[in-house]
């Protein structure tokens, strides 16, 4: 039976070593051996984790094995699949990002498909919010329309930040809607979506033919390299249950 690995902790006297400060070497043995301990917790811990894992991956493997005809299949690339199982792991089993990576592993493992997976697209997953993702499934079926204005001020002739006048994405779809431009602006770092103009700005008059500002009329959609990404990895469908804190 291997040893309790408390017990190796017991054997060192960790408070002397780490007062001397002047052995750098020893408390650096210290951090390692700490380090080795926590590590065999982890190995010798109870099995039932790795058991509930176990379940868990034969139900995506049934996902995929419905998504992709037996005849299509092909060995899969690991620079693709290698991320896409780590992230699997640190997924919500009822997520949408979940399904994201559900998605991916079956166009690795479809001959027909297989040009679809990039390398960068688990990465990518990892990186997203729930609502971002919820975005993205949304940006998938369309493009929305947002509208702001921004005033002239005639004396000092500058322009105030622009308001929000109307914006028809269904924002009440998300946990945090009031974090909806962070999270629009998140996705356009990742190439995946972003807020652009439509045609010129209207300029707004008074009564007196004068100048009170400008309105802004923008398209709310997938950028092309997220066009990419949601067809290979955004589920057409997902049932979108009320978020947490509406």
């Amino acid at each position: 039976m291997l040893p309790d690995p408390s017990e190796l902790l017991k054997a060192v006297p960790a408070k002397e070593v780490y007062q001397d400060a002047l052995q750098p070497a020893v408390r650096k043995l210290g951090d390692s051996l700490a380090d080795t301990v926590e590590a065999a917790r982890f190995l010798l811990a109870p099995i039932e984790y790795i058991k509930a894992w176990r379940s868990r991956w034969n139900r995506y493997l049934k996902r995929i094995e419905e998504k992709v005809p037996e005849s299509n299949l092909i060995e899969p690339a690991p620079e693709v699949i290698g991320p896409a199982i780590l992230g699997l792991q640190f997924s919500r089993e009822d997520g949408i990002q979940t399904e994201m990576f559900v998605n991916l592993l079956a166009r690795a493992v479809d001959k027909e498909r297989v040009v679809e997976a990039h390398p960068a697209y688990a990465q990518i997953i990892s990186q997203l919010h729930p609502d971002e993702a919820i975005i993205l499934y949304l940006l998938k079926r369309q493009s929305y329309v947002l509208t702001e204005r921004a005033n002239y001020n005639v004396e000092t002739r500058l322009f105030s930040l622009r308001s929000e006048e109307s914006n028809d994405f269904p924002i009440s779809q998300l946990s945090f809607p009031q974090n909806f431009r962070s999270f629009v602006d998140h996705l356009y770092h990742l190439g995946l979506a972003a807020i652009t103009q439509i045609g010129n700005q209207e300029i707004l008059k008074d009564a007196n033919d004068q100048q009170t500002g400008v309105r802004i009329r923008s398209r709310i959609g997938l950028m092309a390299f997220g066009e990419a990404f949601a067809k290979a990895c955004v589920p057409d469908s997902f049932d979108m249950k009320a978020p947490p804190n509406s």
